[in-house]
């Protein structure tokens, strides 16, 4: 019995582990992965506590089955957790697909071969003892890559895993030559004393990284423990009480062992409700941080100016902070100062700034704190962006109708007018300086007519009639087009295609389009003489077109703005030309973007899905 309690006492101190630094901060790597190597330790140990409390031996088969099963899961999460710790860093898939598929193999075998030792040993020679070679030199390289304060949690991690995996390694390899009674007492030994020296080990050592103060630590590890035995207690319990009841009346075993399932769900409902009042008593600076965040924080309030919502965090700091400084830094990022805690204000590629704390209490409050409160300051911005875009669709959408309008209604008379101009040119007989106008009057009226063309395409929907399309043809048939023409301005297309291009399914009229007017701008920006390249390559399973021009470029203040309606640099351009390009390549489900070094050149790219 005492067995028993002692193996459910450390699964309770490991989920209590796991739980802790789990909420420190769910979003760094090394703090998931150390949750599921605390879990399934703790979920091990508490499978022994059960068996041993009902009497069994933990070396028993029934008993070592299952624990055996998911050793395998262990050296899995321990190598996640090596590779992470303490730079938060992900297993590429790469590395990742292997090893979960020699996992699922030794988890196979393992359940299969776990009553032939020889089979046994080979498994633990084959699997356990290079993962374990694996992890160590995945957490020896990290303590070489660190240095200052977090070098010496570093090295608590790596004797902490040394000394948990040498032991089982040590112990699983002695099965088959020492008496059965030696090796439940060496299986009880590792089971206890070293899977509870692991867990302070590494749990100290992620206290220290995670800002704990050790107050808060113990207290939060004393208090989730006591909710895993209690839940363990009353389960227990209530299904020893369903089993008596059930020998008085055996009609309501089923029912009475149901309703003692729902045990764990009501301790868990009951924790989640006196859990604040509880950690108020012996972590009052989390009962802080959870008052004054509730007062700021009301779910369904609109965010307000991102100024004032960055002042409103500020103090909100102070507060939480017990008298330090807090300041709002915008669009930058500060560098790192060992005396300041600095929480970035940023959604995807895009930095508005950041919350920087100095002085006070630095801890772990601070930082969830300043967490929390930098969402707060990010939706602020992110909501006055999108109601500013959304102000700008409207106010161009507005001006796309009238001037689809205006288009349409001076399309006809504009025909008509060259018309007459063509006929008048055709009855007069004029000396060839006065012809010239007529000439003169008939490119105007082109140049109109191409403007009123545009602002149509513009406005309407767009149509897509798709069919499979070879790229490397659609571009030199665009090439093809183009090249009379800018052979006229002294400029060349050069085309360079990749092999064995997947072929993309589009609408080859409308795309042809797109590359025609890339390349006509591409003219237009290059000096007489200069060569224009025309690319397609694969890119991550699309396929990409490139329009390269090496001349004027543009500049930074018009790169985000050159994909607008009616923006143009070009006193005769109606600033629709890319906005078309756009609007047909998202039609295509594509995208399309530019990069640019003023008097260097610029780059076009279409990505299309394949």
């Amino acid at each position: 019995m005492s067995a028993g309690l002692l193996h459910l006492l450390i699964g309770s101190l490991g989920v209590a582990f796991a739980t802790l630094i789990l909420r420190a901060d769910p979003k760094r790597w090394d703090n998931r992965a150390f949750a599921v190597l605390g879990y399934l330790d703790a979920a091990m140990a508490l499978f022994r506590g059960v068996a041993a409390s009902s009497g069994a031996d933990i070396s028993d088969r029934t008993v070592m089955v299952p624990c055996a099963g998911m050793a395998p899961l262990l050296a899995w999460a321990s190598i996640e957790f090596a590779y992470s710790f303490p730079f938060s860093r992900r297993l590429s898939w790469a590395w990742r697909v292997p090893l979960l598929v020699a996992t699922a193999a030794a988890m196979v075998l393992v359940w299969t071969l776990i009553g032939n030792e020889i089979a046994m040993l080979v498994v633990n020679f084959a699997f356990f003892v290079p993962a374990s070679v694996i992890m160590l030199a995945l957490l020896v390289r990290n303590l070489l890559r660190v240095d200052g304060e977090r070098r010496a949690g570093v090295r608590l991690v790596v004797l902490a895993l040394a000394l948990r995996w040498i032991a089982a390694n040590v112990l699983y390899s002695l099965h088959p030559f020492v008496a059965h009674d030696t090796w439940a007492l060496l299986l009880w030994i590792d089971s206890t004393v070293i899977v509870m020296a692991s867990f302070m080990l590494i749990g100290s050592a992620n206290v220290r990284s995670n800002l704990f103060t050790m107050r808060s630590a113990m207290g939060e590890l004393a208090l989730e423990s006591a909710f895993v035995v209690a839940g363990l207690v009353l389960t227990a319990a209530a299904v020893d009480s369903a089993l008596k009841l059930a020998d008085l009346w055996p009609k309501v075993e089923r029912p009475l062992l149901m309703v003692a399932t729902l045990v764990p769900l009501a301790v868990f409902m009951i924790a989640a409700r006196v859990r604040p009042r509880l950690e108020a008593g012996f972590d009052p600076r989390r009962a802080l941080r959870r008052e004054v965040l509730d007062r700021v924080l009301q779910p369904g309030d609109e965010p307000g100016d991102p100024d004032d919502t960055a002042a409103v965090a500020c103090r909100t700091l102070i507060e939480v902070n017990a008298g330090g400084e807090a300041r709002f830094v915008r669009d930058a990022l500060p560098p790192d100062a060992p005396d300041a805690l600095v929480a970035p204000v940023r959604r995807g590629e895009r930095t508005y700034g950041a919350l920087v704390v100095t002085g006070g209490v630095l801890d772990r409050e601070t930082a969830a704190a300043s967490t929390a409160l930098a969402d707060l300051v990010v939706r602020a911005f992110e909501h006055r962006r999108l109601l500013g875009e959304l102000e700008e669709s409207r106010r161009l959408a507005a001006l796309g109708a009238f001037a689809a309008a205006i288009a349409h209604d001076i399309r006809t008379p504009l025909t008509s007018v060259k018309m007459n101009v063509q006929i008048l040119r055709g009855k007069v007989a004029l000396p060839a300086d006065d012809m010239e106008y007529f000439e003169i009057a008939l490119d105007e009226l082109d140049r109109l007519e191409r403007h009123v063309k545009e602002l149509l395409d513009y406005a309407k929907p767009l149509q897509l009639h798709r069919e499979p399309v070879t790229v490397r043809e659609l571009a030199d048939d665009a090439a093809r087009a183009v090249e009379p023409v800018l052979a006229e301005r002294g400029v060349a297309v050069r085309t360079a295609h990749a092999p064995d291009l997947p072929p993309v399914s589009l609408d080859p009229h409308r795309l042809r389009q797109v590359l025609c007017n890339l390349l006509d701008n591409a003219a237009k920006a290059s000096p007489a003489g200069a060569t224009i390249e025309l690319r397609t390559r694969a890119d991550a399973g699309r396929v990409a077109i490139d329009v390269v021009d090496t001349g004027a470029g543009i500049a930074p203040a018009d790169l985000g703005r050159i994909f607008e309606p009616f923006f143009t640099t070009r006193p005769d351009g109606t600033g629709l030309g890319l906005a078309i390009c756009q609007k047909v390549v998202k039609a295509h489900a594509g995208e399309i973007h530019v990069s640019s070094v003023p008097a260097a050149g610029s780059t076009f790219t279409v990505l299309l899905p394949a």
